[in-house]
């Protein structure tokens, strides 16, 4: 097998991954969705996800992650309608965030959140929570871009940093418990 056809296969693979990981996480919490964007979820574990095929498979996986917002938004949302804009922008600026999260962070030296196949939690709370205020101030950029009036923007950047920063600790340490072994002997971590 050539080194483009290895490299082609893992492309598909990682992006197939982060595509399922960011589309599940999606439907798991169809049950806390709220219809006032005001108010975020109660966790979104979607950021969870996607912060974890970024930083297992670096920006090879973006446009998997991309994708399973955006299918997933389409499905819930029962098709596309311009009135949503805004939330298919705000699935964009989650798909960036950990790309320019990580980036911020390694830039700083403070991106060593793997070492010896054992987790740096400390640098990957720091990653959770720069990722999860750079998407949520995305959004308040974005959100009154479509006419969507956000009545109270402190209780929406308490409201969505909570959510996203819970959502990113549970999926990723769950990951982490659940995959370390595979991860470690594929040479992920």
């Amino acid at each position: 097998m050539s080194e483009n056809s290895i490299i082609n296969k893992r492309f598909i693979q990682y992006n197939l991954i982060a595509f399922v990981a960011v589309f599940l996480s999606r439907y798991a919490i169809i049950p806390f969705d709220h219809y006032n964007i005001s108010v975020a979820n109660y966790i979104w574990l979607p950021m969870g996800a996607s912060i974890f095929a970024i930083l297992m498979f670096g920006n090879r996986a973006f446009f998997g992650v991309l994708a399973g917002y955006l299918v997933a938004a389409l499905i819930i949302k029962g098709g596309f309608d311009m009135v949503y804009i805004n939330s298919y922008l705000g699935k964009v600026i989650d798909s960036l965030a950990p790309v320019i999260a990580i980036w911020a962070m390694r830039s700083a030296n403070f991106g060593n959140f793997f070492f010896a196949g054992k987790a740096n939690y400390a640098h990957i709370l720091a990653l959770i929570v720069l990722t999860v205020f750079l998407a949520t101030l995305g959004k308040l950029i974005v959100y009154p871009m479509n006419g969507k009036i956000i009545d109270d923007w402190t209780w929406f950047m308490q409201s969505y940093s909570i959510s996203g920063i819970l959502g990113g600790i549970v999926f990723i340490i769950a990951a982490l418990v659940i995959f370390k072994p595979t991860l470690i002997r594929h040479n992920i971590i």
